[in-house]
């Protein structure tokens, strides 16, 4: 049995949590901008440098609210060079030619994004939690500007006799991969 010494105001009293609300974006465009950086390698044979970018959403209502975007190391001639190339455009970084550049350069660059949510789910000592996360659906450059409205919503199937469902399948296994929580 511990004893507790201490005052207390009742003033002060609150109903817990920490009064931040962590449910995601709205599907939307936005700006994006690397808040933290995390360097590693990819779990697949052979094993390729990869970098974790947290972002925030750089302006408006939703100022803050965190995405994760994984960038991999691929050799040109590679399937997923292209993809690699189009995100180190979309940042601002070096993406033609011999590139030499340090990981940490990403900090502070911003991106064009459209995010979507979806179902991420976690299993921690046995039990699964499932929460709805921003996730980057598209980056823009001016080789692949932003366009005008927001194209369909990729997570939703239209079925016959019913309204949009919202695809749930996740494959956590390859979330893992990507996502740094």
């Amino acid at each position: 049995m511990t004893r507790w010494q201490v005052e207390a105001d009742m003033d002060a009293e609150t109903t817990g949590g920490s009064g931040k609300d962590f449910s995601p974006a709205p599907r939307g465009f936005y700006t994006i901008q690397v808040a933290d950086i995390k360097d590693g390698m990819t779990n697949k044979t052979p094993p390729r440098p990869m970098v974790i970018l947290e972002c925030e959403i750089a302006d408006g209502h939703y100022l803050g609210k965190k995405v994760w975007h994984t960038i991999v190391q691929i050799k040109k001639g590679d399937k997923g060079h292209g993809i690699m190339v189009h995100s180190l455009h979309a940042f601002g970084m070096p993406h033609d030619g011999d590139l030499d550049f340090d990981t940490d350069q990403f900090q502070g660059k911003q991106a064009a994004a459209l995010l979507g949510v979806k179902p991420y789910t976690k299993v921690v000592a046995g039990k699964s939690y499932t929460n709805m996360v921003n996730y980057i659906e598209e980056l823009y450059t001016e080789n692949n500007p932003q366009p005008s409205e927001l194209p369909p919503d990729p997570l939703k199937k239209e079925q016959p006799g019913h309204p949009a469902l919202t695809h749930a399948a996740v494959n956590a296994e390859e979330q893992e991969d990507l996502c740094p929580f």
